[in-house]
């Protein structure tokens, strides 16, 4: 019987990380949008930071990153 027990203590370990946050993937797409990427390229969580690359309307290249736990945008940045 308690085999079932630590097979779900196991799977939620194995989790995906993002998982782990209260900022997901949609919310971080959304507010990218908000800033005007048009165009995403590249969504990413990498140690608590979503790292977005994207494009806007006029082709410019935007990059933001956004604190995971927080949802606080952290960089943005037009090229």
């Amino acid at each position: 019987m308690r085999v079932i027990p630590a097979l779900i203590v196991l799977s939620h370990a194995f989790a995906s990380p993002a998982l782990a946050y209260p900022v997901g993937i949609e919310e971080v797409r959304d507010m990218a949008f908000a800033k005007g990427i048009v165009k995403l390229k590249e969504i990413e969580l990498n140690d608590g930071i979503w790292e977005v690359e994207g494009k806007d309307a006029t082709g410019h290249e935007i990059e933001m990153e956004v604190d995971a736990r927080s949802g606080a945008i952290i960089k943005l940045r037009r090229d």
